[in-house]
C-alpha cells in the first residue's frame, strides 16, 4: 500500500510540473506572437480592412481578437487545477503518515516526518505553480488589451478616411 501511495503522490508532483511547464511554454509562445507576428498581422489586417464593408470588418476584427486570446484556457485552468492538486498531494502525504504510524508505529518519527513533509511540499508546489501562472496570465491580459485599443483605434482611423 505504501509504494502505490508514493506513486499516486509522485503523479501529483509529476502532474503539477507538467502543468507549470504548459503554461510557460504558453507564456513564451504568446510572447514571441506579440513580439513578431502581431505587428505584421496588424499591417495585414489594415490592408484587408480597406477592401471590406462594415459588417466585414466586424467579423474581421472578432476574428483577429480570437487570435489574440489564444491559450488563455489553458492558463485558467492550470491556476485553477493547481492548487486542488497541491491539496490531493497533501491529503495522500496526510494518509501516507497514517498508513506508516499503522504499520510502525508512533515511535517512527522518521517515517511519519517524510509523509508529512510530501504533503507539505505539495501544496507550495501547487500554490507556487498556480502564483507563477496567475502572473503569465495577467501579463498576457495586459497585453491582449492593449493590442485590442491599439486594434480598434487603427480600424477606427481606416474607417473615417
Amino acid at each position: 500500500m505504501l509504494l502505490t501511495m508514493e506513486v499516486a503522490h509522485k503523479t501529483v508532483f509529476f502532474s503539477l510540473y507538467f502543468l507549470l511547464f504548459l503554461a510557460t511554454l504558453v507564456f513564451i509562445e504568446r510572447l514571441l506572437y506579440f513580439s513578431f507576428t502581431l505587428p505584421a498581422e496588424k499591417k495585414l489586417l489594415l490592408k484587408e480592412i480597406d477592401e471590406l464593408d462594415e459588417n466585414k470588418v466586424e467579423a474581421q476584427y472578432h476574428n483577429f481578437i480570437s487570435k489574440l486570446t489564444r491559450g488563455k484556457g489553458l492558463l485558467s485552468f492550470t491556476i485553477t487545477a493547481s492548487p486542488l492538486l497541491g491539496l490531493l498531494g497533501t491529503v495522500l502525504g496526510i494518509m501516507n503518515s497514517f498508513l506508516t504510524m499503522a504499520e510502525k508505529g508512533i515511535s517512527d518519527i522518521v517515517a511519519v516526518s517524510k509523509g508529512i513533509g510530501f504533503a507539505l511540499e505539495a501544496t507550495a508546489l501547487g500554490i507556487f505553480v498556480a502564483v507563477i501562472t496567475l502572473i503569465y496570465y495577467y501579463v498576457l491580459n495586459s497585453l491582449i488589451n492593449k493590442a485590442k485599443t491599439e486594434i480598434k483605434v487603427l480600424i477606427l482611423k481606416q474607417n473615417s478616411e
